[in-house]
């Protein structure tokens, strides 16, 4: 056979023409029916020989027709050409084993199997290609329904499974390049096109997306060999970076397995620089090409991310040229860049035994990240806050680096994104799990024991400091350098020199004490100059030096350069100046000198780091001494370590201390992200003994009400996790922890916290977190049966039972006695709290909605019952032991208690009353010290104040309490026995209708009719049942309630009077807890009657305005919005004495006020005015609490359909009013807030329209201002931007205004980023005419501003007389000055001379009125 060239062309047509005479030309070409028999053909060959059957012209040809006619060639047959190249592939692999083996190979036998090498893998690569787009190729339903069912790699025609079969190929493939290719070459170099050949196959089976699949992993383990041995073996180094990043910048799918396989390649073939050839190419493209092409940059940034992070020593050569991103715009890359670094720190220079350029490296890499913390993207500052936070829990990050970070982090708490706060509270989170000081943080203990240790340290060491930086500095370690000596000999050295060493001295001058001796050596000779230096001799050394420097001329130690300037080395020291001779001296005795020292400094530190074997007796003592110094210093060393320690974790914890309050801010946050975060926080930090975490702890016990499942699931689970799930040996010791942790949270706690914590204990009783033992424990630490029970935990354990009988009621019901004994007993005679929380837990009997439809009634208590005996007693003897405080609070609760479980409650209180009335009177007797009550009567009688006030507490809780009586239990009663009566009828009406339904079977028509007219119901007739009777059961009971209770002949009508004298006469009854109880006495009475409540407005009004006490003042208010609730209608017109509240001096007044307000407001008890702006200042306000509880205002207000909406152009108007005079900067806090509330586009357009209408009605630029600041605040729409056009002439006059025309300017700048394209021309235009009439405005005012100053010069004095003749004069020459001022403001914008003419009107008015 011939010999030819097989050339591997660049496409499959190229093959059809030739380039030379013995390049190979495919020259038969079979179509698609022919290709069967050729294939066959060729099978019967590749039998005959083996692979070299594909050097036969019909054999290539025939499979090169296949793959020309590869669509329309039947699949059989293509899978049969398949397998046969497959076959070819393996045993030309065997074959070419023992060839290449062969040492003497002709020319001729090397082409022969070169051809048939590039031939078969020609085909075999070709054919793979052409299978994988087959395969790759989307399917019909694809096609048209934009999704098809899942790919299946099996061909259903054959069987055979493709992704198997494609790694058959490469198998073969990958071991054809294991042997020595390069032999067949002449040179044996590898042609570059075979190489390309099969590395192109392998790029092109990765393109698939299928190979993103877990199943697929052979297949990519398979091509990434191949790509390393091409690499390795034929320098596919460089083609391989370019290819894999045109990949990765065309397929979202590369990125996995392009980085496992680059992973792969490094660790399976050591190839390294495919990552580094990467990065530089990417380094390579224009940043600006990058960002726009998101898809590549993503892939790009996804693939170095995870390489880093699997093999970071391969980046790690190529940081310098990544770090560079971190100054480029694209916020991707930045992140890419420092997940790189992070991982690089976290995987690698993680190590304890970091050399130094490792240690630099990754002090650079921390740097990096710690700038980044504030980078300008939300995105990128929350990946740098993620990459800290698994430094710090992996304790990657060195110790003194901690605090700094720390202190970046506590700044990112108040970030305007949310997902940064998130990170920023975990990263916190994770600090305090993994600080490295204690396992607890409690900040006061450890500075207790900082300053112990501290102490103890200064007694060891005397002196010991800390530098600014943080050092240790101690007296004691201070050592003297050898520079330092020889300054100290400086002087005395020049001093000598000066005197002794001249050029023209003779040896007769000389001592031959201080010559040196003949025959010395070098070495000798500078020891016997240090040793004379050392020991102060310094005639001796000079003499020395200067024999040492004939006798040695030359040597280096000797050595001087007289170019060099040595005179600041002795001009401090003396005035006069050294010749070159004696400079010379000075230089080398203190090169000597120096040099001497240093010796023997390290001579002592290898001395000290050796061990004395041998010791002589002589020398036992000084060893001993000296042992004892080391034991010493190794004390004061182990001392200064624990002070440091001490030191540094006061500093951690303080920092920690410093975020506590920030976080506590995002407990009231409005996302559920930062909600959730800080909740973690504080369960974390309150298990690491941060004593201030529990202010954070007692806070999240509100967010148990939150709306959001998931925050209330959140906190339930934080408290059960601090408090329920407790590890003990038994689960006694279990219980009684727990009730030690629950009691813990009780005390101290306020009366919204303890609300907050019942719901939770409901639901730990309801889960079962808290046992029967642990109930039974609490009844055991109330009746003090416990061991060391103190009365604050019997009160705790009483109030932890009584929320536990929310949901179990039987913890009460059957434990009554124990309550009396121990609540009501004795104990309670001396302890008036303990006798509140009894009542507490008692009202947890009371049915608080008696059911209407019950054939049964509420059970009640008998009157005489123990119980109310027991409260009886307490209450009446109570009343003169002023020294309790807790009597008042206990009484409201008493009372309370006997109208919810007494059968008849008034009867027991009217007996009570009579009782006090009685103590009362027998005080009025005994000469005491107190203030008189004048009754209507004009009796008069003395009792202490103390006595009076709990007297009215009470008098003043009975009367609210009857009506509370009245109106639920008793209506609620009338209502039960109507529908029992109802009940009764309807089943009476039944039977009649039964026995007529038998008597008309039995009669005539005629008689049934009759009896049936006979028994005619007379309610019935009169509409007397149903709704009708429960309306006149409410109208009876509201009639009662008006006449009976404190009106008529009753036991409070009696006691009336005497409130009303102490509240009208402040200056007579001067004690203010009198003057308050009286006052809520007087509410409550008002309460029970709207006749007595309008008749005694203006006296509740009064007290609220003008008593001087805050506290009667903050209870007249709630008593107000009560009052407001019960009969709106009376207190109507008094609403804007409510908002004047709002201005109180008192902090509590203004919460009060607004708390009431609130409420009015979203329960529609009173409309929404123009005052609502006086809740708008409380934004403002300084007291954190009253700011947070309006914005809550506006935020509820907001959801409440257009409320806000409707109300916001009168606070706009308000709030700018001159004489209102708020702050510019108040003014736009509060309007920015309330601003961001408005989300509805159709209400921002309505408002663009509204407030440029506004400007109208301005009267200053402050006005102006605001105004514009208001138009700032709202997303400009294209309607909106229209409406802005539409209204130009509005705000036109008003834009010569700096300010206001930088809003306007902004306003539109914002637009444009979002407009649409044609929107965009309509924003060109409106900026057209905004900025042509601003530039008017200036130019006119400018001509305004000229003209009046020309005019102040030549203007005439006025005459000014108080008649009316002169008055006329002014008037006239006033106007004849606006007339001349009419030519000037010709040539204004024709807007701003409306304006001014609208002005000048003004004035003239003005004028005219007086």
């Amino acid at each position: 056979m011939e010999l030819f060239d097989f050339v591997i062309p660049l496409s499959l047509d190229s093959l059809q023409e030739a380039t030379s005479t013995k390049q190979y030309v495919v020259t038969n070409i079979s179509i698609g029916r022919e290709v069967p028999k050729k294939i066959q053909e060729a099978h019967v060959l590749f039998r005959q020989d083996g692979p070299k059957f594909i050097i036969r012209e019909q054999c290539f040809d025939a499979f090169y027709s296949v793959l020309v006619n590869f669509a329309s060639v039947d699949q059989e047959f293509k899978h049969r050409s398949w397998d046969i190249l497959v076959k070819a592939m393996a045993k030309m692999t065997a074959e070419l084993a023992l060839v290449l083996d062969e040492r003497d190979m002709s020319s001729s036998e090397k082409l022969r199997w070169l051809n048939i090498l590039k031939m078969n893998t020609y085909l075999a690569c070709n054919l793979t290609e052409a299978f994988e787009n087959d395969y790759n190729k989307p399917t019909t339903d694809t096609l048209l329904l934009g999704k098809g069912r899942k790919k299946t790699a099996k061909n259903s025609e054959t069987g055979t499974d493709w992704e198997e079969e494609r790694t058959r190929m490469l198998v073969q493939l990958f071991s054809v390049l294991q042997y020595p290719l390069q032999r067949l070459w002449d040179p044996p170099v590898i042609e570059e096109d075979f190489v390309n050949l099969i590395a192109n196959c392998c790029y092109k089976i990765i393109e698939s997306p299928s190979m993103n699949l877990a199943r697929t992993k052979p297949t990519r383990d398979s091509i990434f060999q191949i790509i390393g041995t091409l690499i390795n073996k034929f320098n596919h180094g460089l083609a391989c970076a370019l290819k894999l990043m045109q990949l990765l910048q065309h397929f979202e799918h590369m990125v996995t397995p392009a980085a496992q396989g680059v992973i792969l390649l490094v660790e399976s073939f050591g190839i390294k620089s495919v990552v580094a050839e990467l990065v530089r190419e990417i380094c390579k493209v224009d940043v600006r090409d990058l960002v726009k092409d998101t898809s590549g940059l993503r892939n790009f940034t996804q693939f170095l991310v995870e390489v880093a992070d699997k093999c970071p020593q391969v980046v790690m050569p190529s940081l310098s040229l990544l770090i560079n991103f971190l100054d480029e715009e694209a916020n991707t890359m930045r992140s890419c860049v420092l997940s790189i670094l992070g991982s690089v720190v976290l995987k690698a220079l993680s190590i304890v035994d970091l050399d130094d350029k490792n240690k630099g490296l990754r002090d650079q890499c921390l740097d990096h990240l710690e700038d980044h913390i504030h980078d300008v993207n939300a995105f990128v500052r929350t990946k740098v806050l993620q990459i800290w936070n698994e430094l710090i829990t992996e304790k990657s990050v060195p110790l003194r680096r901690q605090h700094h970070v720390l202190k970046l982090v506590l700044g990112r708490l108040q970030d305007k994104s949310s997902t940064v706060r998130k990170n920023a509270v975990q990263l916190l989170t994770a600090f305090v799990k993994g600080n490295p000081f204690a396992a607890k943080l409690p900040l006061a203990d450890l500075e207790s024991q900082y300053e112990q240790e501290l102490k103890q340290l200064q007694e060891m060491v005397p002196g010991v400091t800390f530098d600014s930086s943080g050092e240790m500095t101690s007296p004691v370690e201070k050592t003297v350098t050898s520079r330092e000596l020889w300054s100290a000999i400086l002087p005395e050295v020049v001093a000598v020199i000066l005197e002794i060493v001249n050029e023209d001295r003779t040896d007769e001058d000389d001592d031959d004490e201080d010559c040196l001796e003949e025959g010395i050596s070098l070495n000798e000779a500078v020891s016997e100059v240090a040793m004379a230096l050392k020991s102060n001799k310094i005639h001796r050394a000079v003499k020395l030096l200067e024999g040492a420097l004939e006798t040695f001329h030359g040597c280096e130690i000797f050595g001087y350069d007289p170019n060099e300037n040595y005179k600041a080395m002795y001009e401090k020291v003396t005035d006069d100046e050294l010749n070159e001779y004696q400079t010379r001296h000075l230089v080398v005795l203190r090169r000597i000198f120096t040099a001497a020292e240093e010796m023997e400094r390290k001579k002592k530190e290898s001395e000290n780091g050796e061990e004395t074997v041998d010791v002589d007796e002589e020398n036992k003592e000084e060893v001993e001494e000296t042992e004892k110094e080391k034991e010493k210093k190794a004390e004061i060393t182990k001392q200064k370590l624990l002070v440091l320690y001490l030191k540094d974790s006061v500093g951690f914890a303080k920092l920690i201390h410093k975020g506590l309050p920030v976080v506590c801010q995002l407990l009231g946050s409005k996302l559920v992200s930062d909600v959730l975060e800080a909740v973690s926080f504080f369960v974390t930090a309150f298990e690491f003994g941060l004593l201030n975490a529990m202010t954070g702890v007692r806070r999240m016990l509100a967010l148990v009400w939150s709306k959001e499942p998931s925050i209330k699931s959140a906190v339930v689970e934080a408290y059960q996790r601090l408090y329920i799930n407790i590890e003990a040996a038994n689960e006694r010791a279990q219980a009684l922890q727990i009730v030690k942790n629950l009691s813990s949270l009780i005390t101290g706690a306020t009366l919204g916290e303890r609300t907050s914590m019942e719901e939770i204990i409901s639901q730990f009783v309801n889960s079962g977190d808290i046992t029967k033992e642990c109930v039974t424990l609490l009844w055991e630490r109330f009746t003090k049966t416990l061991p060391d029970t103190t009365d604050d935990d019997a009160q705790s354990a009483l109030v932890l039972l009584a929320m536990c009988a929310n949901s179990e009621v039987s913890i009460i019901t059957s434990n009554i006695n124990v309550l009396l004994n121990s609540g009501l007993g004795e104990r309670g005679e001396r302890d008036f709290l303990l006798v509140k929380e009894t009542c507490t837990a008692l009202l947890k009997l009371a049915v608080t909605k008696p059911k209407t439809d019950s054939r049964t009634a509420t059970c009640r208590l008998e009157s005489d019952h123990e119980i109310f005996e027991r409260l009886s007693k307490i209450l009446v003897s109570g009343l003169t032991i002023l020294l309790d405080r807790q009597y008042s609070p206990m009484a409201v609760e008493a009372v309370s208690t006997i109208y919810s479980l007494a059968e008849h409650p008034d009867i027991i209180c009217g007996k009570i009353i009579q009782e006090m009335s009685r103590v009362m009177l027998e005080l009025s007797s005994e000469e005491t010290e107190s203030e008189s009550v004048t009754t209507s009567q004009t009796n008069t009688f003395q009792v202490p104040v103390g006595v009076l006030s709990r007297f009215f507490v009470v008098v003043g809780h009975v009367a609210l309490q009857q009506l509370i009586h009245l109106d639920t239990f008793v209506f609620s009663e009338l209502k039960r026995r109507n529908f029992l009566r109802d009940e009764m009828e309807t089943e009476r009406k039944n039977k009649r209708k039964r026995k007529n339904r038998r008597r008309s079977q039995a009669t005539s028509a005629t008689e049934a009719s009759k009896g049936g007219s006979q028994d005619g119901d007379i309610d019935e007739e009169m509409g007397l049942t149903g709704a009708v009777a429960d309306d006149m059961e409410a109208e009876y009971v509201r009639s009662i309630c008006e006449t009976e209770i404190i009106t008529g002949d009753n036991l409070l009508v009696a006691l009336r009077p005497m409130i009303w004298a102490v509240c009208c006469n402040p200056s007579k009854y001067s004690d203010p807890e009198l003057r308050t109880t009286a006052t809520l006495a007087l509410a409550k009475f008002m309460m029970a009657s709207s006749d007595a409540c309008e008749e005694n407005l203006q006296l509740l009004f009064t007290i609220l305005e003008k008593s001087e006490e805050p506290v009667i003042r903050a209870n007249t208010i709630i008593a107000a919005g009560d009052l407001s609730f019960r009969f709106p209608s009376e207190l109507e017109p008094w609403t804007p004495h409510l908002y004047a509240r709002l201005r109180d001096d008192s902090p509590k007044v203004r919460q009060n006020t607004l708390t009431i307000l609130t409420h009015l407001i979203l329960n529609d008890m009173i409309k929404v005015k123009g005052q609502i702006s006086d809740i708008a200042l409380c934004i403002n306000d300084e007291d954190p609490r009253i700011s947070g509880l309006a914005s809550l205002f506006f935020n509820e207000l907001a959801r409440k359909g257009n409320a806000l909406y409707n109300v916001l152009p009168d606070i706009i108007s308000r709030l700018s009013d001159a004489e209102l005079g708020i702050k510019e900067q108040h003014f736009r806090t509060i309007i920015g807030y309330i601003f961001s509330l408005i989300q509805k586009d159709k209400q921002q357009e309505n408002l663009v329209e509204k407030l440029c209408h506004r400007f109208q009605a301005t009267i200053n630029t402050r006005q102006w201002r605001d105004i514009a600041y208001c138009l700032s605040l709202l997303q400009f729409s294209e309607k909106s931007v229209r409406k802005l056009g539409e209204n130009f002439t509005c705000y036109a006059d008003k834009l010569h205004e700096s300010e206001v025309y930088e809003f306007f300017l902004s306003i539109l700048a914002n637009a444009q980023k979002q407009a649409k394209p044609e929107a965009k021309s309509l924003i060109e235009e409106l900026e057209g005419r905004i900025q042509q009439s601003h530039e008017k405005g200036v130019e006119d005012e400018n001509v305004v501003h000229k003209a009046s100053n020309a005019r102040s010069k030549f203007k005439k004095p006025r005459i000014t007389a108080a008649t009316a003749k002169s008055r006329r004069r002014r008037y006239k020459s006033s106007s004849s000055e606006e007339e001349e001022e009419e030519d000037v403001r010709d040539q204004l914008h024709p807007v701003h001379r409306e304006f001014k003419a609208t002005e000048r009107n003004l004035r003239r008015s003005s004028r005219r009125s007086q």
